[in-house]
């Protein structure tokens, strides 16, 4: 199995579920200008089981547009279409995470709290 490494912005908030066993997020990485000058980006669906990630660092440090660098394994998942084709998407399966750009920084509130204390 190969690991990968990948560095990036979230796209959306990060889905849990309610008991934290699971943890869905989008990363998106820029690699570099295409032709026209725009960004090109490249998304990878993350999957995180462990619940105590889940429920201790995704939950409260990550939200849409914040850095992380994810270390993983790609895995094939297969699932059903709206249209009802089965089809198949690669998840990368969360080994360690590391928050660059944590959730309640994004907060001039949060950082207020904390200079008070």
């Amino acid at each position: 199995m190969q690991t990968m490494v990948f560095t990036g912005r979230l796209a959306a908030d990060p889905q849990i579920s309610p008991d934290f066993a699971k943890a869905v997020f989008r990363l998106l990485e820029k690699r570099g200008v295409d032709s026209a000058g725009k960004d090109r980006l490249v998304g990878v669906n993350c999957v995180s089981w462990s619940k105590g990630l889940n429920e201790k660092v995704i939950t409260r440090g990550l939200v849409q547009g914040c850095e992380a660098v994810v270390i993983g394994a790609f895995i094939d998942t297969a699932y059903a279409a709206k249209d009802g084709t089965e089809r198949t998407a690669k998840e990368l399966v969360i080994n360690r995470l590391t928050v660059l750009d944590w959730a309640e920084d994004r907060h001039a509130d949060a950082g207020a709290e904390r200079a008070a204390a």
